[in-house]
């Protein structure tokens, strides 16, 4: 694991996965950056379990902690469970299929998808990365990539008009919204601000994104 940091979704909530080969101060400095960008994500209130305050980090430390997910909305939530880390740089980013369907769920990816990565998942999905090209990105719920979109996102996959793709810049070598496909145009100019994708009226139509979509 080469962050200080990682935030990992899972089918009972979100957890904050730290590198204990870091400095705390690294570490925080990092998790601000990363509740940065994407500070209108989270929804007030959600609960972060951090694996690592019982047994790695000294009261201080995880008062700091708690005080700064608590800055962004979010309570921490201290659990003794271990967990073991791995370089997870060449593996597969797939999805077990019993998660496929659980359409309430968010995913949260923290790294980038390279061509002929797949992944797919029944809720939304956050990638805290790019969607490289020749990568597919496929949810039942929404779309967010903290990076630039080249390869393909399939938002609403499974009937969902009212999902959204939304990235920091979104050249995607193709977009889908549940049946509805648009295709990026051959002079595609690269835009400077946060756009969204919707349907609007049958088709799918980019815009500006509003606050509160990344």
């Amino acid at each position: 694991m080469h962050d200080a940091v990682i935030f990992k979704g899972s089918r009972d909530g979100i957890r904050l996965i730290i590198n204990q080969s870091v400095e705390f101060g690294f570490i925080l400095n990092q998790l601000k950056a990363k509740l940065d960008e994407a500070a209108d994500f989270f929804t007030a209130g959600t609960t972060v379990k951090v694996p690592a305050a019982i047994g790695f980090l000294n009261g201080q430390q995880r008062e700091e902690l708690a005080g700064l997910l608590a800055h962004y909305g979010l309570q921490c939530a201290e659990c003794d469970e271990e967990y073991h880390q791995e370089d997870e740089r060449d593996a597969p980013v797939e999805v077990p299929a019993e998660l496929e369907r659980h359409e309430h769920e968010t995913l949260i990816v923290p790294r980038t998808l390279r061509g002929g990565q797949k992944l797919v998942h029944g809720g939304s999905v956050i990638i805290d990365g790019d969607v490289n090209p020749g990568a597919e990105v496929i949810a039942g719920g929404n779309i967010t990539i903290l990076g630039t979109c080249r390869g393909l996102a399939h938002a609403g996959a499974y009937g969902n008009h009212e999902a959204t793709i939304t990235a920091k810049r979104l050249i995607a070598s193709q977009l889908r919204i549940a049946g509805l496909i648009a295709r990026a145009p051959d002079n595609l100019d690269v835009s400077t601000y946060v756009e969204t994708a919707r349907i609007d009226n049958h088709y799918i139509i980019i815009e500006p994104a509003t606050l509160g979509e990344v």
